[in-house]
C-alpha cells in the first residue's frame, strides 16, 4: 500500500471526524436548547452511571463465596461519597480503589 494512500485516508478520516463534531455547534450556536435537550443534559450522567453499575455487576457470583461483598462495598462507597461530596471523579476513583484492594487482599 502506498504511503500517499494511507496519508490521504488519515486526512479524510480526520476531517470527517472533526466535521461531525463541529457542525452541530456551528448550526445551533444562536438557538436556545429545547426543554428535552436540557432534561437529557441534566439526567445523562446519572443514566450512564446506572448503566455502568449494572454492567459491572452482571457477572457477580451471588450464590458463592464471597457473595459479591467486594462489589456491594464498592458500590456503597461510591454512593456514599457521591451523595456526601457530589464529586463523580472522587466517588469513582475511591470506590474503584477500595474494590481493587478488597479483591486483591481480602476476598
Amino acid at each position: 500500500m502506498e504511503s500517499s494512500y494511507l496519508i490521504g485516508s488519515i486526512v479524510v478520516a480526520t476531517l470527517a471526524t472533526y466535521a461531525t463534531r463541529i457542525i452541530p455547534f456551528l448550526l445551533f450556536r444562536n438557538r436556545e436548547p429545547s426543554p428535552l435537550i436540557k432534561y437529557i443534559e441534566l439526567t445523562m450522567p446519572v443514566m450512564i452511571m446506572v448503566i455502568l453499575v449494572f454492567y459491572a455487576l452482571k457477572d457477580v457470583k451471588w450464590e458463592s463465596y464471597p457473595y459479591g461483598l467486594a462489589e456491594i462495598i464498592g458500590v456503597g462507597i461510591a454512593i456514599f461519597l457521591h451523595v456526601r461530596f457530589k464529586n463523580a471523579l472522587l466517588s469513582i476513583f475511591v470506590a474503584t480503589l477500595a474494590y481493587m484492594i478488597l479483591i486483591q487482599n481480602v476476598f
